[in-house]
């Protein structure tokens, strides 16, 4: 673990890969690669936690303890960190209470789009309310932030660009949690609809069970993925049929690899989306019109497919990548954490 008073930690629950650790990978390489010592902390210790091997693989210090309260205080108490910066409402509610009592620097970001039902509702509510004691926070969309009842600041979700190359995939896919806000009900409405095209589906879910009992037989199902790097080459059209979103890295991992994206009108996405241009938008429930856009993307000659894929790319790299990104997080933490910016 990384004991200088510079250290940035990254403080999140997880005991899987979605969003919000897609996220967490790409901002502690961002940081690492700009030069700051970054730790990323997690809440809780999970068997066989994927983030914990993809974090490794990436070369970033992280460690784990058992979510209880009074561990987190005599972590943050003995390694002093120059600046916590938290992500989720665990980790925001419990993190922000400790690292004030101890004088630490809190920022924290806001990631869900959706409103929460039962006892996460609760939650969601403390980790609004009490994001009062963070001396920052961020908020991926405008969406997100009007519900915030303190000044936020919008900060874009990033991917690192670097590395990326234009994926030659042909497969029509959602990628992401089966649940409802995710709207998998209608990628199976929409598979059933088009019997003659196979669709493909990667993740899991509270609805998992559902979809793989009523799926048709051109809807394929792969369950979780622990790297999905692997699977983006295979991709070649990125469904999100979703109720709800903030700014979803698997939008922005999907075009960065040229990959167009057929979307419903929420949250952010029509900030990274252009209409015919880079993917499609459509408003929500409109299963005729995301079917359309299916069987124009079908019948996209290469060259257009080609002109697709590279307005996807350039506009991720221009406005939603790591080294767009990153120096005005960098900014951020400068504002309330001098030492943090060396």
């Amino acid at each position: 673990m990384n004991d200088s008073a510079a250290a940035i930690w990254l403080l999140l629950d997880s005991s899987n890969i979605g969003g919000i650790e897609t996220h967490v990978v790409q901002l502690a390489a961002g940081l690492k690669a700009a030069g700051r010592p970054v730790t990323v902390v997690l809440f809780r210790q999970h068997a066989h936690n994927p983030l914990q091997a993809l974090l490794q693989q990436n070369g970033i210090d992280c460690c784990a303890f058992d979510g209880k309260p009074h561990r987190l205080w005599h972590l943050l108490r003995s390694h002093a960190p120059g600046l916590l910066h938290t992500h989720g409402y665990k980790a925001g509610i419990v993190g922000r209470c400790i690292a004030n009592l101890l004088r630490i620097p809190v920022v924290s970001s806001y990631h869900a789009g959706e409103v929460p039902n039962g006892r996460v509702r609760l939650y969601d509510a403390l980790d609004r309310y009490t994001g009062f004691f963070a001396q920052a926070r961020l908020s991926v969309s405008r969406e997100i932030q009007q519900r915030l009842p303190w000044s936020s600041r919008v900060l874009d979700n990033f991917i690192d660009t670097d590395k990326l190359t234009l994926s030659q995939g042909q497969q029509i896919a959602f990628v992401g949690r089966l649940s409802s806000e995710k709207g998998p009900d209608r990628l199976l409405q929409l598979a059933e609809q088009m019997p003659a095209t196979q669709f493909h589906c990667y993740g899991t879910g509270p609805l998992a069970a559902t979809i793989q009992q009523q799926a048709p037989d051109n809807l394929i199902l792969h369950g979780m993925q622990s790297d999905m790097a692997q699977i983006w080459p295979r991709i070649g059209l990125l469904l999100m049929p979703s109720r709800y979103e903030g700014l979803p890295m698997a939008a922005l991992e999907a075009m960065g690899r040229g990959i167009p994206v057929l979307a419903t009108r929420v949250g952010d996405l029509p900030r990274v989306i252009d209409h015919h241009q880079n993917g499609w938008l459509v408003e929500q429930p409109e299963l005729a019109a995301m079917q359309q856009h299916v069987q124009q993307w079908l019948s996209l000659a290469p060259t257009q497919r080609a002109d697709m894929q590279r307005s996807a790319a350039a506009k991720i790299e221009q406005q939603f990548s790591a080294k767009a990104v990153i120096p005005q997080l960098l900014a951020i933490y400068w504002q309330i954490a001098k030492p943090v910016a060396g």
